[in-house]
């Protein structure tokens, strides 16, 4: 087994996170705030170097905050709905209040990490973890990363995804009381060794947006 390095990257702040709003599967774009954290990341990982491949969950919010990544490095982007957020159907748009409201059991449910609360129209976080841990396996299987032993693989996606997709890489699946705080544009740095076990270089890094403003 080759060794592999991959940087899981959350979308900038959207609309949606400014609002205080559940941004789900919804369209809501980047906010001015966001676009410039977008551009900060893209100078920090061309300042980096060795970036071999760009995916990026297929959600507008997402593909804003690689556009400036692939314009500053000539990588092709590749995205897809298996690195989308959470669906949270009906609860698309609301505030947390609101949600509350409209169905106060299914958003208590959620907010004590219950992985199989679904709101109305949704899709619970086992099933988002299927979907992602997959789509992440066939990354590996492919040897889109391995073929690339020198360089890094960046995954484009969300503050509950990047979670979840965490939490299985570090045999925390079942432990829904272990949350890893993603910031808009932070980056989480893991290298796996030729052994096969992941090494955690850094969680929630926002060095490189120190200046934005």
């Amino acid at each position: 087994m080759s060794s592999a390095e991959i940087l899981l990257l959350r979308h900038g702040q959207s609309e949606g996170n400014e609002g205080g709003r559940f941004g789900g599967h919804g369209p809501t774009p980047l906010t001015a705030l966001g676009r410039r954290q977008a551009e900060a990341t893209a100078r920090a990982l061309v300042a980096e170097g060795g970036l071999a491949a760009i995916f990026a969950s297929d959600l507008p919010r997402a593909m804003q905050t690689a556009e400036p990544i692939v314009a500053a490095t000539g990588i092709a982007l590749r995205t897809t709905p298996a690195l989308r957020e959470r669906s949270v159907g009906v609860f698309t748009g609301m505030t947390f209040a609101e949600a509350e409201a409209a169905h106060p059991e299914i958003f208590r449910a959620m907010m004590q990490r219950d992985p199989d609360a679904c709101p109305p129209e949704g899709e619970s976080s086992r099933q988002r973890l299927a979907h992602v841990g997959a789509f992440f396996d066939d990354v590996l299987d492919l040897n889109i990363v391995e073929a690339n032993t020198v360089g890094r693989t960046l995954f484009v996606s969300h503050a509950f995804t990047l979670n979840l997709l965490l939490r299985r890489l570090l045999g925390l699946a079942d432990s829904p009381s272990v949350f890893f705080r993603t910031d808009n544009c932070a980056l989480h740095r893991l290298k796996r060794a030729p052994t096969g076990f992941w090494n955690v270089e850094a969680l929630n890094d926002r060095r490189h947006l120190i200046d934005v403003r």
